[in-house]
């Protein structure tokens, strides 16, 4: 049998059809699923998170997010010379977000709060930190990676 031009342009518009196909099946499949559910009203409000960073950035003595592997514990050590520290801590999974967890701060006598991670999912993780003392506001983050 001869392979002529009529043969091969099928067999390229075959291979591009199926192709196609291949490629909208698999972008049903993906879950498309947004970071934030309400982005636009945080996009909003971006000045005031801009805000908080900096006031984070002008501390002398900064939030220090440490994660110790031995005890499986999450260390925030805040600057000591503020006062009535409050606030709240997410631990953001960025690959799943029905693992993220949130916690209120409450420091000890140290400005010290430890949250235990043995229950965490091994993998990355980013840990967002809104605090507050007196009325000033500040935000950090740090990513972190849970290992085994």
């Amino acid at each position: 049998m001869k392979f002529n031009w009529g043969t091969g342009i099928f067999l390229f518009y075959g291979l591009f059809a199926t192709g196609l196909f291949y490629e909208v099946y698999k972008s049903t499949q993906y879950d498309h699923s947004l970071v934030a559910d309400d982005y636009y009203a945080k996009d909003l409000a971006y000045q005031a998170h801009y805000d908080r960073k900096m006031n984070s950035l002008q501390l002398a003595q900064p939030l220090k997010i440490e994660w110790e592997k031995n005890n499986q514990t999450l260390k925030l050590n805040f600057p000591e010379n503020l006062p009535d520290i409050s606030g709240k801590v997410l631990l953001y999974r960025p690959g799943n977000k029905k693992l993220d967890t949130a916690f209120d701060i409450r420091v000890n006598d140290g400005n010290q709060m430890d949250i235990p991670t043995d229950n965490l999912a091994v993998g990355r993780w980013v840990v967002e930190v809104e605090w507050s003392s007196g009325q000033t506001l500040f935000y950090d983050e740090k990513d972190l990676y849970i290992a085994p």
